[in-house]
């Protein structure tokens, strides 16, 4: 790697240290990290517009170093690389209010490539492949097999209750592929996880991993729930609905072999998630909020 760095970019160093699939050095004072790459080559070039907006707006932030031609990534032993600055902070893992205050919004035309929004579409594409994927090794996964249907059931409700319930045109912010109560602000920051969409997306995200992860009250809730409007509470209804955090583990188990049992820990919680949508229902009673029958069932 380091004749790579000094081929790229024209920077001699050493002490380059290799973390999993990553390398980090440190150059003048400031650190600096290699990234595999395993996004679409294409929005990269997003990313790095998007990454220079947002440091031109004076918020803090990575610093994508592009090489000395100009490219954005690198290709290093068959494989895409990028190389960014750290920024100068004291790092810490991330709150609900970092959620909050990270209030980026965008203008969603420059960064179309980037949108995720549709939440109805993209969900019904990535379900209709997991139903096949499954159906070909189901027989390898017993445990999967036990639970993977009622989750397919609570993912199609999501969708039909994203597809009824949302218009799409509504602001767009900088958000990221998921975010957990484990994350710290040097993954939250970095910005190989930003995507554009709604800013319901991390809220319900990080509610989802709170609840899984966390002991918690609904007590704590209600004031995240303090001033939201009728279209937000139903976008963070819709985002709760979708099963991320079992979706998320099942692709860890089939493709990176994660021990199967893992599951368990994630059907055991799953009722806060049913008891926390309960809580937002009840809360926001007054507003007018399309119900789900099976969500009062299941806690009756």
């Amino acid at each position: 790697m380091n004749n790579a760095i000094l081929f790229f970019y024209n920077i001699n160093v050493s002490g380059i240290k290799k973390i999993n699939d990553n390398y980090y050095f440190r150059y003048l004072n400031d650190n600096y990290g290699i990234y595999l790459y395993n996004r679409d080559i294409i929005d990269s070039i997003y990313l790095y517009n998007l990454n220079l907006e947002i440091l031109n707006r004076g918020i803090n932030g990575y610093i994508i170093i592009p090489t000395t031609t100009r490219e954005i990534l690198f290709i290093y032993e068959g494989k895409y690389y990028i190389l960014m600055k750290f920024p100068f902070i004291n790092n810490r893992t991330i709150t609900y209010n970092d959620i909050v205050s990270f209030n980026i919004e965008v203008d969603n035309n420059k960064y179309k490539k980037l949108d995720k929004s549709n939440w109805g579409e993209s969900w019904s594409n990535k379900i209709d492949f997991i139903e096949y994927q499954f159906d070909q090794m189901k027989n390898k996964y017993q445990i999967l097999n036990t639970y993977i249907d009622y989750y397919i059931g609570v993912w199609e409700n999501a969708i039909g209750y994203f597809n009824n319930n949302v218009n799409i045109s509504h602001k767009k912010y900088v958000c990221h592929k998921r975010v957990s109560v484990n994350m710290d602000l040097y993954e939250f920051l970095n910005p190989l996880n930003f995507v554009i969409d709604f800013k319901e997306r991390d809220v319900g995200e990080y509610l989802k991993s709170f609840v899984i992860n966390k002991n918690f009250s609904f007590a704590s809730f209600d004031k995240y729930l303090n001033g939201i409007s009728r279209d937000s509470i139903i976008l963070i209804i819709s985002r709760l609905l979708f099963p991320s955090y079992f979706f998320d583990l099942y692709e860890s188990i089939i493709v990176d072999r994660t021990d199967e049992k893992q599951i368990l820990e994630i059907i055991n919680k799953k009722s806060n998630i049913v008891l926390l949508l309960k809580h937002i229902f009840n809360s926001a009673s007054n507003m007018n909020i399309p119900y789900i029958d099976w969500i009062k069932k299941e806690t009756s």
